[in-house]
């Protein structure tokens, strides 16, 4: 998606590279199709502006270069088809096209000057006084003109206006689901600004002729008049247009009625009515009505309510965006003026009341007036000027009817153009027009919800549902041109954007009549504004839900990019802090091309990768497509299985991304892979891959077992863990119940623990036991035990999992393998979290046990923190935590005794100070003994310490002792779901030394059905804690 619209961002590679008539198609792809042609006409300036706006180095535009584009098909088949549209639409011509008096200022007036000045604004007056009246009228005005700035400035950003006005500007900028869900909600406000208009239409019949008020007068004549005005629309708007000039002259003539009334009151000199309430242009009248008089009924809220839909005309011009001459000036010139103008009417209409006439007077509080159509029959009848009998009330319902009938004709076609857009499948019926053009569906589909708002009946119910709604419609505007002046977006070119105090201006607006629209609702009722809201909410979801992809973008898109961008550079430094840490998994799969065609899949790893996603860590699946060759046929075969890879991702549920590499070989193209996937903090730290399983007969057996060995070296050294899965063919696909029995050889951080806990998450595996077998030489059965007690309670109270603990006590000449390097590892370790954590003073203590002898240090660490315990005893037989504990723990010793230890590790009671010298896990340095070889007697580096350990003693002796020890883990784990267990340390990069590692590893779990080998790095850090 942020391939299209405002929120698409370039990502730039720099070619050196020249074009033919680039300039000119730089022109023709940033200007309009118009902008365009006038180019083609006009040479001259086209030069003019390639010289003047495209940079340094002036370029001169050649005659050829014209008259290529001139007869480029596509450009001329756009202009073409623009000016045939045009004309089928019945669209005036540029010459008949009006210009911001015309088309904006007079129709702004017209939508904003509705009944409710006629009706309501002397009531208004008398509850909440002259000043907070006026306060009123200037948070309404501020709104309106935070509102028409916002778009303004969306209007002169460059083609965003068109005959869709305000719902395309949204939906172009903001994106579909936005812009669509806004869209709803300003149709509905229309709707509703013709219902309130029609509602007051018939009030105003009713004061004129007393005999019309009968029991729900107001809804029937209500629903008589909107029939009416729809069959009117129905028939055509010809009629409509023609009458538009007689309709603003009848509303110029009511308010000159009003005025001149205000004005020359009281008109009738003796009469009871008029000498004790109506007092004439009086100061004393003006202060003794300049506070606020509300009864229990009425706040400052329900009069904002009542007065706030006269400044929501304020998008007419928008709405008449393709009858103008100049949409973008036009608009902002239109609309200023008339808000401004109408604002400076509003408050000499209200102060005019507030001079008058007694605010009880006003509010209908005084003998003989019932209701508000007995307040407003009187005011009209001794206040307004009637030169001839009722000739204020018919210019009242003439005028308001003639509101609600344009508004039946705006809210149809802004209807029927966003079931155009097929963003919401279930407008798609509305879509279609009439033979005549009309949108005769959205126009009956509009009358229907009319008669049913009509059914509300009563003028002050309807405002504030009418200001919620087009207060979010003004919000959300204020929303688009604040995100959009934040995020830069290249689409979003509104005059004088590059200069930064017209910037600081944008967002400044912008923001502020964000505000100010939700304080309005709120102030109104906060009730309606969270019931406004939460259908606003309902709607985006619904869309969101139901919408299919646009061709355009979207300006959230584009609020996604710049927190994405921020977050990668954020997390590049913090993604190692324990809190943070989760497998980053990358999958190296294969895909067989013309399978998955086919729809033959072949996705295992990628199952079993969706069985770790409780990790909430993100994946990256990665395939290479062999060929030696980097052409577009390659290039078109990596897409298919890009997104065949994508397919298999959405079948089993894993978020991440897909990617596919186009290499010599498979070898070449995971080392690619490995060392550039990810960026900033979402780099991957673990790599999950297939074990590679060859029969006697396959002659390309070692070729595959040494490229395998050549992607774990190169996942090692790039500090990345590695999850090799043996068995992948017979993964379950159903729940599965019996065991999953950790192995936990050597120091891994704790990762196999963490690992098989993400498994035992999922509902495949949720019903296995977890086993845990730890493997330790030269400590006491006693200890062993200890310590195996320890790790089940660590376990249990890190709210990880209960397991059952055995101990296997094994000589060293059996783990050769997994030991040989231990003591460098461990050192790597300690150095690493003390890197990561230098003001820690126990790195051994940690929340759970990192490596095997921190069992025992805990332990230690137990006995030395309680009472002496008597002999015999376990040292935590008396803890309470197991005295319910149901986990089984046991120590199994395995040792022959002939075997001496070459490397002691633990203090235990068979350790010897004839012991060849060893690293101990707590020792700052490396042993002297290495340090020597050091030719200045400097202790000696990673690199030289681990090759004078391999150097010292081959670590794969005999096939006897991994015969051994594989028989050890099969006794045990032969049966089990799953087996995770440590992979060795690669020993060797000969051809002897793979093969060697790979007969190991198979030897070791012969016969078992399933295996995870997991290589860590020492860098996996977590705290699951309770």
């Amino acid at each position: 998606s942020s391939h299209f619209g405002s929120s698409y961002s370039p990502g730039l590679a720099f070619l050196p590279c020249r074009f033919p008539a680039f300039d000119l198609v730089v022109i023709a792809a940033m200007a309009s199709p118009s902008q365009v042609r006038s180019a083609m006409e006009s040479p001259s300036q086209v030069q003019s502006v390639e010289s003047g706006s495209l940079g340094d180095e002036p370029q001169r535009l050649h005659s050829d270069s014209l008259q290529r584009l001139n007869s480029n098909s596509h450009v001329n088949s756009v202009l073409d088809q623009e000016s045939a549209q045009a004309q089928v639409e019945g669209k005036p011509s540029r010459a008949k096209k009006k210009g911001a008096f015309a088309g904006v200022f007079v129709p702004t007036c017209e939508n904003m000057w509705g009944v409710l000045i006629f009706l309501r604004f002397y009531y208004i007056v008398g509850h909440a006084g002259i000043f907070q009246t006026l306060c009123i009228v200037t948070l309404s005005f501020i709104v309106a003109l935070c509102t028409t700035a916002s778009m303004s400035s969306i209007a002169s950003s460059g083609g965003l206006v068109s005959a869709g006005g305000p719902y395309h500007m949204i939906s172009r900028t903001m994106g579909p689901v936005l812009g669509a869900s806004v869209g709803i909600m300003y149709w509905l406000a229309i709707t509703m600004l013709a219902v309130l208009e029609c509602l007051g239409a018939v009030e105003s019949l009713s004061m004129a002729v007393p005999a019309m008020q009968f029991p729900m007068h107001m809804q029937a004549l209500g629903s008589a008049f909107m029939a009416g005005l729809a069959l009117t629309v129905w028939g055509g708007i010809n009629i409509v247009t023609k009458l538009g000039v007689f309709f603003a002259l009848v509303v110029f003539y009511t308010l000159f009625s009003f005025y001149f009334g205000l004005v020359t009151s009281p008109h009738h000199v003796g009469d009871p009515l008029q000498e004790q309430w109506i007092t004439g242009l009086s100061t004393a009248t003006f202060s003794k009505n300049w506070a606020s008089h509300y009864d229990s009924e009425n706040n400052f809220g329900t009069m904002l309510a009542l007065f706030y839909p006269c400044f929501t005309g304020i998008l007419s011009g928008a709405n008449r965006a393709d009858v103008l001459k100049d949409p973008p000036k036009n608009i902002r010139q239109g609309t200023f003026a008339a808000i401004c103008f109408s604002f400076v009417m509003y408050v000499s209409l209200f102060i005019l009341w507030g001079s008058v006439a007694d605010y009880r007077f006003l509010q209908g509080t005084t003998e003989g007036i019932h209701d508000e159509v007995d307040l407003g029959r009187v005011v009209v009848a001794n206040i307004v000027w009637n030169p001839f009998p009722y000739s204020a009330f018919i210019g009242i319902i003439i005028a308001s009817l003639s509101q609600s009938l344009q508004c039946l004709i705006v809210a149809p076609r802004l209807l029927q153009q966003i079931a155009r857009d097929d963003i919401l499948g279930v407008l798609k019926p509305l879509a279609p027009l009439s033979s005549r053009g009309e949108p005769t569906r959205a126009l009956l589909f509009t009358y229907v919800v009319a008669a049913l708002l009509v059914l509300i009946g009563k003028l002050e119910l309807v405002a504030p549902l009418l200001a919620m709604c087009f207060l979010v419609a003004y919000a959300f505007m204020n929303c688009s041109c604040f995100v959009l002046t934040l995020l830069k977006s290249p689409a979003w070119r509104p005059e004088w954007i590059g200069q930064r105090r017209w910037r600081i201006w944008y967002l400044f607006v912008a923001a502020l009549g964000f505000g100010l629209c939700i304080a309005v609702m709120m102030i109104i009722n906060p009730v309606w504004a969270a019931v406004a809201g939460f259908i606003a909410v309902c709607l985006y979801s619904f869309i969101n839900f139901k919408m299919q992809a646009p061709g355009w973008g979207s300006a959230v898109d584009g609020i996604r990019y710049r927190f994405a961008v921020k977050s990668l550079m954020q997390l590049e430094a913090r993604h190692d802090q324990c809190v943070n840490w989760r497998p980053q998994v990358l999958i190296l799969c294969k895909i067989n091309l013309t399978e998955g065609l086919g729809g033959i899949k072949h996705h295992d790893i990628l199952r079993f990768s969706a069985q770790l996603r409780k990790s909430r860590g993100f994946c990256v699946v990665a395939c290479v497509l062999e060929s030696d060759t980097r052409d577009a046929a390659a290039m078109k075969m990596a897409a298919d299985q890009k997104a065949i890879i994508r397919g298999i991702m959405d079948e089993e549920g894993i978020e991440g991304f897909a990617e596919v590499v186009v290499a010599p070989s498979w070898r070449e193209g995971t080392n690619y892979i490995i060392q550039l996937t990810g960026i900033g903090g979402l780099i991957p730290n673990t790599v999950l891959l297939d074990w590679p399983e060859c029969s006697a007969q396959d002659t390309q057996a070692d070729q595959v077992k040494k490229d395998f060995m050549e992607v774990l070296q190169t996942a090692l050294a790039a500090n990345k863990a590695v999850l090799a899965v043996k068995g992948l063919q017979s993964i379950p696909t159903e729940i599965v119940h019996g065991t999953i029995d950790i192995w936990w050889m050597i120091h891994d951080g704790g990762f196999l623990i963490l690992l098989s806990w993400f498994l035992s998450q999922h509902r495949i595996w949720r019903s296995c036991h977890l086993r845990v077998f730890t493997v330790a030489e030269n400590v006491s059965e006693t200890r062993a035990k200890g310590a195996a007690e320890l790790l089940s309670r660590t376990l249990r109270e890190r709210r990880l999992c209960d397991v059952d603990v055995e101990v296997i006590l094994l000589d060293d000449a059996l783990i050769e393998p997994y030991t040989y390097d231990w003591t460098l590892r461990v050192e790597e370790r300690h150095r690493f979290l003390r890197e990561l954590n230098p003001n820690a003073r126990e790195m051994h203590l940690e929340p759970i046990p990192l490596e095997i002898d921190d069992l025992f240090d805990m332990e230690q660490h137990e006995i030395q923190s309680k009472a002496p315990i008597q002999a015999g005893d376990s040292p935590l037989h008396n803890n309470p935590v197991f005295e319910d504990s149901k986990n089984d723990v046991k120590v199994s010793d395995c040792r022959t005794g002939a075997e001496g230890g070459r490397r002691h590790r633990h203090g235990g009671a068979s350790s010897s100070a004839d012991d060849a010298p060893y690293l101990s896990a707590s020792d700052p340095q490396p042993a002297a003994a290495l340090a020597a070889d050091e030719p200045d007697g400097s202790p000696a580096s990673s690199d030289g310490v681990k090759h004078l350990l391999r150097k010292a003693s081959s670590p794969f002796e005999s096939i006897e002792f991994c015969q051994k020890l594989g028989q050890i883990i099969n006794s045990r784990s032969q049966h089990a779901q799953l087996v995770v267990m440590n992979l060795p340390d690669v020993w060797g990069s000969e051809d002897k030394d793979v093969l060697n590692y790979m007969q190991y590893c198979d030897t070791l779990t012969q016969g078992l059905e399933r295996v995870l080998f997991v290589h860590s790095t020492g860098r996996e850090i977590f705290d699951i804690t309770g």
